[in-house]
This record gives structure tokens, C-alpha cells and sequence, in this order.
């Protein structure tokens, strides 16, 4: 019996110690949200049996695990570590909450990222490396990046080629030229991320704008908590200007709310020289004019946004955003005219006083849903967008007396007011198919519809009395643009090594224009944009890219509207209701290598323009300077370029980038004025960064640039250089910027007109020579780390307004 009892009490033991428990269960904050990602360990006298993670809905689980005495562990990065001891009998469910917070201010995570970083359609400058971002605007930084050229009048040029659209944050924009140079000059850049300059853009985007896309991304927040912050900045030209900015971001479970809130007041006292030497004839009296501006300009500019985003839930958000900006701008120009007669002289001087003011109001409502665990996503999207201004200018043409240059008589007296309202609604959705691991497809269509009113009342006076309508100058133009449009792209991953994208996008336009009630544009067409990209990557860090894209640069709102505007008695812009949309294709082979000596992406690039929009100064009759739009010909590129990158010695950082290339313009303007011009590009750039003191969070930055000249239909083009020395103290959540900018005075803007026997020499100097202070503070905490990040989708609102 003894020995019966002895063989039962060793089997029950066996069975014991074979015996396998379970221990599952859930993680959360004391407020019972799911802790997702934290490290569960099973202890044992100290020793780890094994370790798990939480899932997204905070669940943990071990298996097979033997009967015992444990402690589990529960570490999570914005939690303290939790231990709890347990008797492990039989399967056990075990819920905890973690609810002691770790504070993580004094935690600092650094991935420092290069410069530039080349991806298969586009060349990401990451700014949020740089200083650029301290105390600049947007539009300051926009010059500064790498490829992109920027014109006074708020023209943006890719590697050598006019008409880039610009992206924020995946978004068109709507505005264009000056009204998108004084938008992006309001807003501060100090929560600017990186600026990409796309190329060769997909079919997923809209086929407007012949020279590419330059995206614009801001700092999204990905961390739970409050975070912001604030700067203000002051700058000296001739005269002083202020900005200050605020930024807040809320982050908390399922929502994220934030705003920005900006006021700034930007003024200059800008100096500008012009030369017209005109046709020598029997019936022109003037042979040369002599025209010496000085300008003096202020501008308010407020603006807010406010966004929120909801997690509907783990495969679904839905967003909004807010956006409002204005300007108000006060400018007076005197402009002094010297004219060379063929008998004597003869002095003028025009007086102008502009009141210049817009508001510009934007939707957008989002959605991006994942669909099934394959990975097909779908992505709505809708804005409303209104944009109104109001443009008043006075101008007064004075005789001067040669001698004392007193008033005797007046010339000129005219007032005019341009008011422009323009609204656009635009529905777009897209879809994302992961057919399998190797293959996917996009596709997606696109609703936009865009109403135009531009109303000129034009006004004049004799002697200052009472104000008569100039009816052969007054007039009401409403244009109205419908844009539908579909796409497709096929992604193939041949192997490790090779990889190709396929796409074509196929757009319907459909245009109409009233001139004072008569229709004087009338235009409805389709049009087919294939791309085409081929990756290649090698096992040593290498990769080519072969692209192949077709694009297009429709008319601007403005520049169809055939009425004229003056800035002068004697000049005027006048719009061309005839105008064509311009086709233009490009080819681009890039390569980039990383190795020891640095980081290259090099691009080879051939592109054609077709019917190419340009603007040339005329001379249709007497003293009469004419501007006006038209489809002059074709241009042809060749370019090169090579973006560098090095971190050369623990304290000195070089970025750079040139470029070069080879332009042909060839056409004919205004029916009989020949254009063939060849020439030569060349540009070089590089900013450099070295820390002073690390201990002390002090910096210097050197930027410089150079353009050289250059002509383009008929244009010479001078020189142009760029600097800039910046100096960045950091202390704690405080950055204070110095920097000083065109120390030298050579950032000008320098053009030799040629139209047959007219000839035009202009010297623009837009008061850059400046000495700059900013004070940023970054304040409050973020937590726990989030997944939820998502881009506003819209890419589809107009971009052609001036």
C-alpha cells in the first residue's frame, strides 16, 4: 500500500510540473485607453522567461507556461515600470493600469537626416536641419532651395523652367505670382519641415504647371499632449518690419486639434531703374526715357488655421481644416522720367498710390479609410475656396520744369479700381489596391469648377475736379473653368533590383470668358498625360531613375482678360483671351550614390515646351510701352545638375547644389519680331553650418548663391548673387536667431530687353540689405507616441490667379 501511495504522489507531481498555463490580458492608462507597444516581461528569481508586446488594443499574452511564483514586468517609455508578483495555478487573466506617468521634457531623441534626400519623383530639401527656418518666411525659404529660381513678380522657376505650382502639405495652392509671393511671404516658416521639389510629378497629381510641383510640409505632431510655440522676429532694410507667430497642437486619444496664428507687418523701400531706347522714325519724336522709381510699401498681414482630426477608428479618420489669410498693403511710387527728344528734353514726374487688400477663406474636409487588411485604402476629399480683393491706384503724370523740376502742367490724372472675386469647389477621391506584394495599383478622379469676376472701373480727372468713367477702359470680364479629370498607375516590383511605375491621367477642360456681357473665350478640351518611371537599385547604396512626363500650363485667370491695365499714362499689361494652354515633356535620368566622400544626386534632363506662354514690352504706337502675353513658340532644354551633401568634420556641414544646362528659344512674337536665342545656364549654391560651441547651443550659418546670366527669349538676364550669415543661440526651449542678408547689395534683378528696334534695360533692387532678429520658444509636453498622421488630400485647387 505504501508503495501504491508513493507511485500516485510522483505521478501527480509529473503531471504538475508538465502542466502548461496561459496569462493573458489588457493594458491600460488610468483613464482606460489601450496602452499599445509595451514591453511585458515574465520573471522568474530574477531571471526572464519571456517577454511579449502589447498589441493596439493593449492586449499582452503568454503560452506554455509553467506553474510557479513570477513577476511580471510592464515597462512602456511613457510609463514607470510596473511589477507585480503572481502564483501561476492554472490559466490567469491578469488587467493592468498603468497610471503613473513618466515625464519625457528632459528626454531628447536626435535622428539627424541629410539634406537632401532623392525619392523616385522628387528632391526632398529637409529645412528642418538647416537654420533657414529661424525668423524666415516661407518665400525666403523657397528661394533658398536648391533647383528653384524665384522672380520678383513671384514666378517660380524648376531647373531652369517657368510655371511651377506649389503644394502645401499635398494642397494646391490657388494663388500665383504676386498674390502667392506676398501669401507665402505672411506665413512663418518656423515649423517648416522640408520642402520637396518634384520634377517629374505622377499622374496622381494635376497635369497644371509646366516646370513641376515644390511641396511644402510642415511639422506634424505624432506624440499625444500639448505642445506649441511662439516667435517674434524683427527685421531692418531701409525700414523696419515685425512678425510674431503662435502655434498650438492638442493630441488626445482619438482627436488632434490645431491651430496657427500669425500677424506681421512687412515693409520696403525698394529702387528701381529703367532705360527705353525706341525705334528711330520719321513719326517718333522721343528717343530715349530715362525712368528713375522710388517705392515705398507697407503690408499687414493676419492669418489663422485651425484643423481638427477624428479617429473614427483604428483604420479610419476624417478630417478638417480652416484656413484664412489677408493683406492689406499701402504703396506710393514716384517715378522720375527723363526723355531724350530729338530737339531738347523734356522731365516728368508720375505719382501712384495704391490701396491694395485681399482675403482668401479655405475648406477642407477629408477622409482616408482603410478598407481590408490587403491594404487597399481609399481617400476623399473637398474644398471650398474663396479668394477677394480689391485694388484701388491713383496715378498722376506731372511736366516738370527743366531747371528748378517744378510742376507746370499735368499730363496724366486716372484712377482706377480692380476688384477680383474668385470661387472655387473641387471634389476629388482616390484609391490605393495592393494587388500583392510586388504589385499595386492607383486610380482616382477629380471635380473642379472655378468662377472668376474681375471688374475694372476706370476713372478721370481734369484738374482734380469731378471723376468721369473712361468707358474704352472700363469693362467687366467673368470667367468660368470646369476641370474633370481621371487617372491610373500601375506599380510593378520586378525584383530586388528593378522597379517601374506607369501612369496616365486624362483631363477635359472646359472654358468660358464674358467681356461686359459678350463672350470673347470659349474653349473645351481633352488632353492625355502618360508618366512613365524605371528604378534601378544596386546592393551598394546606389540607385537610377529614368522618368518620363507630360504636363501642361494653362492660361493664368488674369492673363485672358482682355482689358488693360495701366500703370502709367504711357504703359500698360493688356490680357490675350486668345491664348493657348502650353504642352510640356520632359525626360530625366537621376542617380544617387552615398559613400564616404558624401551624398550626390545627380540628374540629366532633357524637356520641350511646347507653345510656350510669354510676355514681351512692345511699342504699338508713339511713347506707348505695351506688355501682353501670347504663345510665342517653343523652348528647349538641356540641363544638368548635382546636389551634394557632407557632414566634412564633427563641426562643419556642407550642402550645395549646380546646375547648368543648355535653353533654345525659338518662335516669334506679336506676329513678326523673331525669336531664336541660345544660351547657357549656370547656378551654383551652397550653406554650410558650423557649431561654434555645443555645450553653449551656438551655431553659424553661411548661405550663398549664384545665377549667372543668361537670356531667354529676347531677355538677357544678368547676374544675381545671394548671402546670407546666420548666427543661432540655443538655451533650453529658447532659439534666438542674427542673421544678416545681401550684405553687398548684389541680390538685384538685372534685364536687357530686345524687340526689334526697342530696347529695355531694367535694374530692380527690392530693398534685401537687411540686418534680422528672431526669438522662438517651443513650450508643453507630449506623452504617449501615436501612429495617426495624415495629410490634408487636397491637390487640386487653381493655381493661376495673379
Amino acid at each position: 500500500m505504501l508503495r501504491t501511495f508513493k507511485i500516485l504522489l510522483l505521478l501527480c507531481v509529473g503531471y504538475s510540473a508538465s502542466a502548461q498555463i496561459a496569462v493573458t490580458g489588457k493594458i491600460t492608462t488610468d483613464k482606460q485607453t489601450p496602452v499599445e507597444l509595451a514591453v511585458v516581461s515574465i520573471l522568474q528569481r530574477s531571471v526572464v522567461v519571456s517577454n511579449t508586446i502589447s498589441d493596439h488594443n493593449g492586449i499582452y499574452q503568454f503560452k506554455d507556461i509553467k506553474p510557479g511564483i513570477y513577476q511580471l514586468l510592464f515597462k512602456h517609455v511613457s510609463f514607470r515600470d510596473t511589477v507585480i508578483a503572481i502564483a501561476l495555478r492554472r490559466d490567469t487573466v491578469l488587467n493592468v493600469s498603468l497610471s503613473n506617468t513618466l515625464a519625457l521634457n528632459e528626454v531628447t531623441v536626435r535622428a539627424k537626416r541629410p539634406i537632401f534626400q532623392k525619392e523616385i519623383d522628387r528632391l526632398r530639401f529637409n529645412v528642418a536641419e538647416t537654420d533657414l527656418v529661424f525668423g524666415n518666411n516661407i518665400w525666403d525659404v523657397v528661394e533658398k532651395t536648391p533647383l528653384v529660381t524665384t522672380s520678383s513678380d513671384g514666378g517660380i522657376q524648376i531647373s531652369g523652367t517657368s510655371g511651377a505650382v506649389v503644394y502645401m502639405n499635398g494642397k494646391k495652392k490657388i494663388l500665383s505670382g504676386g498674390a502667392l509671393k506676398n501669401y507665402l511671404s505672411s506665413l512663418p516658416s518656423d515649423n517648416l519641415e522640408a520642402i520637396e521639389v518634384i520634377t517629374t510629378p505622377s499622374s496622381k497629381y494635376d497635369a497644371e504647371g509646366g516646370a513641376g510641383i515644390i511641396n511644402i510640409i510642415t511639422k506634424k505632431n505624432k506624440e499625444e499632449g500639448f505642445i506649441g510655440n511662439s516667435v517674434l522676429s524683427m527685421r531692418q532694410t531701409a525700414v523696419n518690419s515685425e512678425a510674431g507667430s503662435v502655434y498650438l497642437n492638442q493630441r488626445k486619444g482619438k482627436w488632434n486639434i490645431f491651430s496657427d496664428a500669425f500677424m506681421g507687418n512687412r515693409s520696403r523701400n525698394p529702387e528701381f531703374r529703367k532705360d527705353i531706347y525706341y525705334p528711330v522714325s520719321a513719326n517718333q519724336d522721343l528717343l530715349h526715357r530715362n525712368i528713375i522709381s522710388k517705392n515705398a510699401f507697407q503690408i499687414l498681414y493676419p492669418g489663422a488655421n485651425l484643423g481638427i482630426d477624428h479617429e473614427i477608428d483604428r483604420n479610419q479618420v476624417v478630417g478638417l481644416l480652416f484656413d484664412y489669410s489677408g493683406s492689406w498693403q499701402k504703396e506710393t511710387r514716384d517715378a522720375l522720367s527723363t526723355d531724350d527728344l530729338r530737339i531738347g528734353k523734356a522731365l516728368s514726374l508720375t505719382n501712384n498710390r495704391d490701396r491694395l487688400n485681399s482675403q482668401t477663406y479655405a475648406l477642407n474636409l477629408n477622409y482616408q479609410g482603410k478598407l481590408d487588411s490587403a491594404g487597399k485604402k481609399l481617400s476623399v476629399d473637398f474644398d471650398a475656396l474663396e479668394y477677394r480683393s480689391a485694388n484701388n491706384s491713383v496715378s498722376k503724370t506731372e511736366g516738370l520744369d527743366l531747371i528748378n523740376q517744378q510742376p507746370i502742367q499735368t499730363n496724366d490724372w486716372f484712377r482706377s479700381a480692380s476688384p477680383q472675386n474668385i470661387s472655387n469647389q473641387s471634389l476629388k477621391f482616390d484609391f490605393e489596391w495592393p494587388l500583392n506584394k510586388n504589385t499595386s495599383v492607383d486610380f482616382g478622379a477629380k471635380a473642379s469648377m472655378s468662377r472668376i469676376n474681375n471688374d475694372l472701373l476706370f476713372e478721370n480727372t481734369v484738374n482734380g475736379a469731378a471723376w468721369t468713367k473712361d468707358n474704352n477702359r472700363s469693362n467687366l470680364f467673368k470667367y468660368n473653368e470646369n476641370i474633370n479629370s481621371l487617372y491610373g498607375i500601375l506599380h510593378h516590383k520586378l525584383s530586388a533590383h528593378w522597379a517601374y511605375q506607369l501612369g496616365l491621367r486624362l483631363e477635359n477642360t472646359n472654358a468660358q470668358g464674358w467681356l461686359d456681357g459678350e463672350m470673347a473665350v470659349d474653349k473645351n478640351y481633352v488632353n492625355l498625360f502618360p508618366t512613365a518611371f524605371l528604378k534601378y537599385t544596386s546592393s551598394k547604396d546606389q540607385s537610377y531613375v529614368l522618368a518620363v512626363s507630360s504636363r501642361i500650363t494653362r492660361p493664368g485667370f488674369w492673363d485672358v482678360n482682355p482689358f488693360r491695365t495701366y500703370t502709367s499714362d504711357q504703359t500698360y499689361y493688356e490680357g490675350n483671351p486668345f491664348l493657348s494652354p502650353s504642352k510640356y515633356y520632359r525626360q530625366e535620368l537621376s542617380h544617387t550614390i552615398s559613400g564616404k566622400t558624401g551624398s550626390y544626386t545627380i540628374q540629366l534632363a532633357a524637356s520641350q515646351s511646347l507653345d510656350e506662354i510669354f510676355a514681351l514690352p512692345y511699342n504699338p504706337a508713339a511713347n506707348i510701352i505695351a506688355n501682353k502675353k501670347v504663345n510665342y513658340g517653343n523652348k528647349y532644354g538641356f540641363t544638368g545638375s548635382v546636389a551634394y551633401y557632407k557632414q566634412l568634420l564633427p563641426w562643419w556641414r556642407l550642402s550645395g547644389t549646380a546646375l547648368t544646362g543648355y535653353v533654345a528659344t525659338k518662335g516669334a512674337y506679336a506676329g513678326n519680331v523673331l525669336i531664336d536665342n541660345s544660351t547657357f545656364l549656370l547656378s551654383i549654391s551652397a550653406n554650410q553650418t558650423f557649431s561654434v560651441s555645443k555645450k553653449d547651443g551656438l551655431s553659424c550659418t553661411l548661405i550663398t548663391s549664384n545665377t549667372f546670366p543668361n537670356t531667354i527669349v529676347n531677355t538677357h538676364i544678368g547676374n544675381r548673387l545671394e548671402t546670407e550669415v546666420r548666427l543661432r543661440k540655443s538655451v533650453g526651449a529658447f532659439n534666438v536667431t542674427l542673421s544678416v542678408q545681401d550684405w553687398f547689395k548684389s541680390n538685384k534683378d538685372r534685364y536687357r530687353v530686345s524687340v526689334d528696334d526697342l530696347r529695355i534695360f531694367d535694374e530692380n533692387y527690392y530693398d534685401t540689405r537687411s540686418v534680422a532678429i528672431a526669438l522662438s520658444f517651443n513650450f508643453g509636453k507630449s506623452t504617449v507616441k501615436d501612429k495617426r498622421d495624415r495629410e490634408t488630400g487636397a491637390k487640386d485647387v487653381k493655381q493661376r490667379m495673379i
